[in-house]
């Protein structure tokens, strides 16, 4: 267009020769060329830099791979929300803006269209945890506190669901708070189950505190009352008695130290169920020659030889229960031998395969049949041999001992071959030294295992 005015110009100066005009008009021109070829320059680096038409389609199929990939995965978090009944939510402090996904308007059972900004959020929840989560907000704004409650809203249905509210404060460049956002989660039916299972276990520990109050009181009227027996049995003159009021006597008294003994047993039973006992780490070593010192005079006129081959020197566990649980399997093994052949017992421990130590307990007496008896041999009152004052308390009690402080104990017999007691101490506690031991300090057990 420029060079045509500039011929038009031309044609002008030759029917009008206006020199002036036309140098003025030679002089725009050139003015706006170089204005030309500066906008040229500016833009040129840019025009360089646009991609071609293949770069361009490679761009929009690559941004529509992405758009799947993100709407993929926004369905799959909604989809996992809406299994798992939890949503998530969003304040805006500056706005007063409120976003909830769908899951939260699921969980209140209100309408996907539902003008939330109307609502008044307290309404959702009665008294007292609009106050509670009030008291929670404030702090998240004002100190920057986060939160997680569980309390019960009232959905529109009516219902009352308890839900886990939990919630953090999000700051800008400044350091101030200006949103608030954080999840909703339907928890009323662990919830229900969990406040069902703490009243039944309130209810479970009264009635138990109960039946041991009644046990208590039930033992102490008998014993009271066999006691008397007993004394008014000891004051009967037997000069005057004929010989089947004698019998008579005996028998009453018999009958008198059975129901005594009985009510003993079942008094050391309820103390090794009940009693909360210190645990510590022992010295095996010590603990066992203590023990072996307590019931010395067992070993009065027997064959017997004892080793110990101690692997593991140390052991948590409570020092009464566990040189109580020796001297028991060690005065068994003594009371159950077989008097044809020398009584040999052996203590070993060591970590098994579980990792947990395992003091064994081991000797070549009359053993037990355990296909006869193996689901009765730790019972109460149950006894496997014809041995004068057997009452069947010993077994149970040491059964008892181990599994209030988490431990076990297992039992390997043949009949005229031996047994084997094998006490498995809690791992999660069990503590040892793998190298070392532990002076002797009883020269009871020196002497014995010499």
């Amino acid at each position: 267009m420029l060079c045509g005015l500039t011929h038009f110009a031309d044609a002008l100066i030759f029917w009008w020769p206006a020199y002036r005009f036309s140098a003025l008009l030679r002089l725009a021109t050139a003015v706006i060329s170089l204005a030309t070829v500066y906008q040229i320059y500016r833009v040129f680096p840019s025009i360089l830099r646009l991609r071609s038409l293949t770069d361009l389609e490679a761009e929009i199929d690559k941004r529509k791979v992405t758009e799947e990939r993100l709407a993929a995965n926004e369905f799959l978090l909604s989809e996992a929300g809406r299994i798992a009944c939890v949503g998530g939510w969003e304040l805006d402090l500056v706005s007063g803006k409120r976003t909830w996904s769908k899951t939260v308007y699921d969980i209140l059972e209100l309408p996907y269209d539902r003008n939330i900004y109307e609502d008044d959020i307290a309404s959702y929840y009665p008294d007292p945890y609009t106050e509670s989560l009030e008291q929670a907000m404030n702090r998240a704004i004002t100190a920057g506190e986060k939160w997680d409650l569980e309390v019960q809203t009232l959905t529109q249905g009516g219902k009352m669901v308890w839900v886990r509210h939990t919630g953090e404060p999000v700051k800008n460049e400044t350091g101030e708070v200006i949103k608030l956002r954080g999840i909703l989660m339907d928890i009323d039916r662990y919830k229900s189950h969990e406040l069902a299972l703490t009243s039944a276990l309130t209810v479970t520990k009264e009635k138990k505190q109960q039946l041991k109050n009644f046990s208590y009181v039930l033992s102490h009227n008998i014993r009271n009352h066999t006691s008397n027996l007993s004394a008014l049995t000891d004051m009967v003159s037997t000069e005057n008695l004929d010989k089947g009021n004698l019998d008579l006597l005996f028998m009453t008294r018999q009958v008198t130290k059975a129901l005594t003994t009985t009510l003993d047993d079942l008094a050391d039973v309820i103390q090794a169920r009940d009693q909360v006992m210190e645990q510590e780490i022992l010295n095996l070593y010590y603990e066992i020659s203590e023990s072996l010192r307590a019931i010395s005079t067992q070993f009065d006129g027997i064959n017997i030889q004892i080793s110990c081959n101690l692997g593991i020197p140390q052991v948590y566990f409570s020092k009464v229960y566990l040189q109580s649980i020796i001297e028991q399997l060690v005065s068994n093994a003594i009371r159950y031998r077989n008097t044809h052949k020398q009584l040999q017992l052996t203590i070993n421990s060591y970590i098994n395969d579980d990792g947990r130590t395992v003091l064994e307990l081991k000797d070549n007496g009359r053993g037990i049949d355990l296909e006869k008896y193996g689901s009765k041999l730790f019972n109460l009152y149950t006894t496997f041999h014809n041995y004068p004052g057997a009452r069947g308390v010993g077994l149970y009690l040491v059964k008892t001992q181990l599994e209030s402080l988490g431990a076990q104990i297992e039992a390997d017999s043949i009949p005229e071959v031996g047994s084997t007691f094998s006490i498995k101490f809690q791992k999660e506690e069990t503590q040892f030294e793998t190298n070392g031991r532990a002076i002797l300090q009883s020269k009871l057990y020196q002497t014995i295992q010499s």
